[in-house]
């Protein structure tokens, strides 16, 4: 009868231990997911060029600032301007929550009011990410609007 007893106890630890380890899993995969966003934050800002002996003055450009402000790293690969590309390289864009790293992209000084424009871009897992906006010069100054980043279907290359 002891022997019954034991061995149904033991069976019962081990259903209890069979759900919490799955309960742990999903709250794992849960916290995953969380961190695992991807987002770009977009703002119109200047761009300033100063030479480094100070010969010339400062250069101030109108520019459209680029920032991570997902979790992992990013890796920009192309923007389109009105439909011309512009290769970006590869080029790494830390998390804000790590490293203050942005990207400038120069907006026209050529008397061009609007701009469509669409940023290419790939995650740590290697998927393909792209958001889409436009910009518009209103009373001097540039005014930014975009959609939430989309995951591309397109495969890598």
């Amino acid at each position: 009868m002891t022997e019954i007893i034991a061995v149904a106890i033991s069976f019962v630890a081990l259903i209890v231990s069979i759900f919490v380890g799955y309960r742990q899993v999903k709250i794992s995969q849960l916290q995953a997911d969380m961190q695992d966003r991807v987002e770009l934050y977009l703002l119109a800002d200047t761009i300033t060029l100063r030479d480094a002996k100070r010969e010339t003055a400062d250069k101030v450009y109108p520019g459209m600032l680029i920032r991570n402000i997902g979790n992992n790293v990013l890796y920009l690969e192309k923007y389109t301007f009105n439909g011309k590309e512009y290769p970006l390289g590869k080029e790494v864009l830390p998390p804000v929550s790590s490293y203050d790293g942005v990207h400038y992209i120069y907006l026209p000084i050529d008397g061009t009011t609007h701009v469509s424009f669409s940023i290419f871009f790939f995650d740590w897992k290697n998927r393909a990410w792209k958001t889409d906006g436009y910009a518009d010069l209103r009373k001097g100054i540039w005014e930014i609007t975009y959609t939430p980043c989309k995951q591309r279907k397109e495969p890598k290359g």
